[in-house]
């Protein structure tokens, strides 16, 4: 953030709380937005730990455990949901980076 951004609106009698909800607040919530959705992102798909988690209750399984268990299950109906969930997943993870490329905007670096 522009330190002269704050300055500049505290000089023109904004205060504290005003500036923070005023400058800093718009400045950085695309930042926020883009870190929250990778986050959301990257902990969809993660396997390690969730498969560690899971095996105390297979009943709170995320997507990638519960494709994983389907896999290692044998008939066609099994494999067949496998491949349907590993689709959304794909195409879950593809919208969220696609509005994560969308918000970060043309001029952004990280």
């Amino acid at each position: 953030l522009n330190p002269r951004l704050r300055e500049a609106a505290a000089v023109l009698g904004a205060a504290p709380g005003q500036v923070i909800w005023e400058i800093d607040a718009p400045l950085l919530a695309p930042a926020v937005v883009v870190a929250a959705m990778f986050a959301f992102t990257i902990s969809l798909g993660d396997f390690g730990a969730a498969l560690v988690l899971s095996v105390t209750s297979p009943d709170t399984a995320t997507m990638p455990v519960v494709i994983y268990r389907f896999f290692g299950q044998p008939g066609a109906a099994n494999y067949g949901q496998a491949l349907a969930m590993s689709t959304l997943l794909m195409l879950v993870t593809l919208v969220s980076f696609g509005v994560i490329e969308r918000l970060r905007g043309e001029a952004a670096e990280f």
